[in-house]
């Protein structure tokens, strides 16, 4: 079955006669099934860790169909052509089926012949051998396709595999009033030297700075165990703890307002001069940011057939960035949305002012790798008034779309396209 998924393979546009306007630009926005959109990727130079899953589809359909048994399915088809193969091999085992006709007398000998003649007639469709189908001449296929025999069927069983999933949704929307593009880079990973700097740049003067605060860091622990012992002694004579006595005083009456801070440290000894610890500070690169595209779009319906035509549109957007789950909606796992692929589209016109034959891509605007569909947002009533045609249908409507690539830049990706 193929869940609540609207088909693929279709082509609409907006407005009519679009891509017959002369130098229009307007957006190229193909829809893929999330499978065959990594294999597209693959397959168009985009150089990625998703595009790469596109040389292991085999592997990623195994794991696919074990999860999917586990867990109760999400509904999601690999392909249409799963299902329409289901079909055909089903419409096969049924003419095989009455191929073989009723048992051939009474009593349970003639059934058992019977049970063992239609098990052998359906393995045979099970291995792929139809010549039995072909025994009283050619055969007719329920939606009317008359086939000669069984290298003919073989052939049209390998149409039915190539899928109608795999042939992606194509729309074609006029340029948005502002389109913006960016890319970002993360530098975020700070390295910090420190006086490690100096040793690197000057060895010589290095040692002078490591003997002062050596010395500094000496003199501390010094005084400390100096002072630690003098007090250690007192507190056996006394018979009291006089150390903490002593150092609470001494500290009330050099630092009434709590504010002083350690002279012995390095950073506040450099402080009485007027100076900073440098923390040579090397900031490196961490990672490309994945970029994001902000579209919108107007509709205005001239007619029913446009409204019809939006409304579709809409609807393919809506259904797309949403995950495919069984038709219950109780499976324990669930299909990953469609993925998208933006491309600027140009009217490019020959010598004689007629427009190219399907258009080219733009000369100067870049597309982008395989994005989801991230957020969708529709306006009823663009105008602050709703308004509905005597059917039903609106014909003014706008919609905000937020495509963000699945993967990041980099230069390889620049090197095999526009991006």
């Amino acid at each position: 079955m193929s869940g609540n998924r609207v088909l693929y393979g279709e082509d609409r546009t907006y407005p009519k006669g679009l891509t017959d306007i002369p130098l229009a630009s307007y957006f190229k926005i193909t829809r893929y099934q999330y499978n065959a959109g990594i294999k597209e990727a693959r397959a168009s130079g985009q150089n990625d860790a998703a595009s790469a899953l596109g040389n292991i589809s085999g592997l990623t359909g195994a794991l696919k169909n074990s999860q999917e048994f586990l867990y109760g399915g999400s509904g999601a088809q690999d392909t249409e052509g799963d299902k329409r193969m289901d079909d055909l091999n089903n419409e096969l085992r049924e003419m095989a089926i009455e191929q073989v006709g009723s048992p051939s007398g009474m009593g349970r000998s003639a059934s058992k012949n019977h049970k063992k003649k239609k098990e052998k007639a359906l393995a045979k469709i099970s291995k792929g051998e139809y010549e039995h189908l072909f025994r009283d001449g050619p055969i007719t296929l329920q939606d009317g396709t008359v086939i000669d025999n069984a290298n003919q069927l073989a052939d049209i069983k390998n149409e039915s595999f190539e899928t109608a999933d795999s042939v992606p949704t194509i729309y074609r929307l006029p340029m948005p009033n502002e389109f913006q593009y960016s890319y970002g880079a993360d530098w975020g990973n700070t390295f910090k030297l420190g006086t490690m700097a100096r040793v690197l740049d000057d060895p010589g003067g290095a040692l002078g700075q490591m003997a002062l605060t050596g010395s500094l860091s000496g003199l501390k622990d010094a005084l400390g165990q100096i002072t630690a012992g003098f007090t250690k002694e007192v507190d056996d004579k006394a018979g009291i703890n006089v150390s903490s006595v002593l150092k609470s005083a001494f500290k009330g009456a050099t630092d009434p307002l709590g504010v002083n801070s350690d002279i012995t440290q390095p950073a506040n000894f450099l402080g009485l001069a007027g100076l900073a610890p440098n923390e040579n500070a090397i900031m490196m690169f961490s990672r490309m940011e994945m970029r994001s595209f902000s579209l919108t779009f107007e509709f205005f319906a001239r007619d029913e057939d446009e409204a019809e035509n939006i409304d579709k549109i809409i609807n393919g957007f809506k259904t797309g960035m949403h995950p495919v789950a069984n038709d219950r909606g109780t499976g324990g796992v669930l299909g990953f949305p469609d993925l998208f692929k933006l491309e600027p589209w140009f009217g490019a016109i020959d010598e004689n002012g007629a427009v190219v034959d399907g258009g080219q891509p733009h000369p100067m605007m870049p597309r982008s790798k395989m994005c989801a569909l991230t957020q969708l947002s529709v306006n009823s009533s663009p105008s602050n008034n709703f308004v509905t045609t005597k059917g039903g249908q609106i014909p003014l409507q706008t919609i905000n779309c937020t495509f963000a690539e699945t993967t990041a830049l980099t230069s390889a990706d620049l090197e095999t396209g526009r991006f």
